[in-house]
């Protein structure tokens, strides 16, 4: 009994001596992961007041982590390492360089906000989107809808200067299913950066209300920093 004891308080102690040590300055943070990087010990959370928050933590915090969960882990604030992004000065448009990929999902509502938010669980996943003011008369947690989401690739160009002449533009058309006035609906149009990428095909894109999450058909051609226009189309099924 001794000797398993001693044994048992040496195990302890040695799990004790490797434990990682804090980085100096780690804080204590709580939201929904959005991405991590086991190479570089980093984590992204998304946490409603802030928006996203990138950390560098220690290794042994990556362990347990779900994609969408709330997590609470202690890091040092810093900038995401993936997004090296020249961005043109001066006043810029966002032209299509690729055609629109569009998908339809069935789903039901998790949360819905009067100023312009929903969030739902679907079929290819979680998707939190933009919808107009008053949602919570439309839609209501637990009814089911159908969402369809365009998302096309987009390239910032710079804006020719006062007096320059405008080159004609050949955009890539979105498919009318997608358009604003093609169907009944809450619709909305945001151009923003790609934040975060997944496998399993959900994006993070920056909007001007904060990021917005919805699912590609096929996630392999983003990337961290790629332009993009989502459209969406929501619209309760009840």
């Amino acid at each position: 009994m001794k000797t398993l004891t001693a044994v048992a308080i040496a195990l302890l102690l040695t799990g004790c001596a490797t434990a990682p040590a804090p980085l100096p300055g780690a804080q204590t943070y709580t939201g929904e992961v959005r991405n991590w990087n086991a190479k570089d010990n980093t984590v992204t959370l998304f946490q409603p007041d802030v928006g996203l928050v990138h950390l560098k933590v220690t290794p042994d915090q990556l362990n347990g982590l779900e994609l969408n969960r709330t997590a609470r882990v202690q890091g040092v604030r810093t900038d995401p390492r993936d997004l090296h992004v020249l961005v043109p000065t001066g006043p810029v448009t966002a032209v299509p360089k690729a055609p629109a990929e569009i998908l339809e999902l069935n789903g039901t509502v998790t949360a819905v906000n009067p100023t312009g938010r929903l969030t739902a669980n679907t079929d290819r996943g979680p998707i939190d989107i933009i919808v107009a003011s008053g949602a919570d008369q439309r839609f209501t947690t637990s009814s089911p809808l159908l969402v369809r989401i365009s998302v096309q690739p987009m390239d910032y160009v710079a804006a020719p200067a006062a007096g320059q002449p405008v080159a004609p533009a050949s955009p890539t058309p979105v498919g009318t299913s997608a358009s604003p006035t093609s169907e009944p609906g809450d619709h909305a149009v945001s151009t923003g950066r790609v934040l975060s990428v997944d496998p399993g095909g959900a994006l993070i894109v920056e909007a001007p209300s904060g990021p917005i999450q919805v699912v590609a058909a096929n996630p392999a051609p983003y990337r961290v920093g790629d332009v993009v226009q989502v459209r969406t189309t929501a619209r309760a099924t009840r």
